[in-house]
């Protein structure tokens, strides 16, 4: 695999305030993947204009029919352009200059996916309470079989999307990668984690806006885990680890860092997951 055979693309809704620093982060991109791509998933905001003005390529839905729906688009345009493989980005990260050919590189014969970490700036209290308790990572080792990959960092063969149908469109937020991954492995696929392959995420998050996310996060992944079954994860391991992370993480932020404003968020966010879970297992 070679840079030119990677199309970058972006989906974006309502994403008009991050579109400047987007278009410089793509800019740097060295070596220069085949081709750019954003599209515009029915955004109220003026994103798409602000895409195309920054130089973006641009494709539109004319209405928002969600994140499941703006992968597929993008890598079907792909398959139209000649290329092999995708590499997915949100509008809210920063990929380091050399991103495109250490995916390249990676994505070598027999494997189908590669990802790595999205890293929180921790530029408020909250994003570094998520950075501690909530990190976008699949943990500190190296694997070639990884269970799923992280959305805002994940890059696939575009045979491989083709073999299982791309992405679940029932997914219109969140999941969406879980899901992908679930059914990638129970067709034989094999997916690479690499912990060092970093994009930094520039969002900052208010508490209410992160306990929304928690609950949607967990909502999808159940229903992902559901209607896939088969080898690795399953419900209870879901709900078990969340009660888990329930009791250590407000007690870490007592105890470690005395501070009770983090423990509050705690209880706030796994209460939040674990309400999403059972949401997602009673209505999957």
């Amino acid at each position: 695999m070679t840079p030119a055979d990677l199309l970058v693309a972006v989906p974006c809704k309502d994403e008009v305030g991050r579109v400047g620093d987007l278009a410089a982060a793509l800019a740097r991109l060295d070596p220069r993947p085949g081709a750019v791509l954003a599209l515009d998933d029915g955004s109220n905001d003026g994103t798409a204009q602000a895409l195309r003005e920054a130089g973006i390529p641009t494709l539109l839905h004319r209405g928002n029919r969600g994140l499941g729906a703006a992968r597929n688009t993008l890598w079907r345009r792909a398959e139209r352009l000649g290329l092999q493989a995708i590499a997915y980005l949100d509008a809210d990260v920063d990929p380091p200059v050399d991103h495109v050919g250490r995916v390249a590189a990676l994505l070598e014969d027999g494997v189908s996916g590669v990802g790595g970490r999205n890293v929180d700036a921790e530029e408020g209290w909250v994003d570094a309470w998520r950075a501690r308790f909530w990190p976008q990572a699949l943990g500190e080792e190296a694997t070639d079989d990884a269970a799923m990959l992280i959305g805002a960092n994940a890059a696939y063969r575009l045979s491989a999307l083709a073999d299982v149908g791309g992405f679940d469109e029932r997914h219109t937020s969140h999941g969406e990668d879980v899901e992908l991954g679930r059914r990638l492995r129970a067709a034989g696929h094999r997916l690479r984690y690499e912990p060092s392959l970093i994009v930094r995420h520039r969002r900052v998050d208010r508490p209410r806006d992160l306990v929304r996310s928690c609950y949607l996060h967990c909502r999808e992944g159940m229903r992902a885990t559901l209607r896939n079954p088969g080898p690795g994860t399953t419900p209870t391991d879901l709900v078990q680890g969340m009660a888990q992370k329930a009791i250590w993480a407000p007690g870490a932020a007592l105890v470690k860092r005395r501070d009770p404003r983090e423990a509050l968020l705690g209880v706030a966010a796994c209460s939040a997951g674990l309400a999403g879970y059972a949401v997602g297992w009673i209505r999957p």
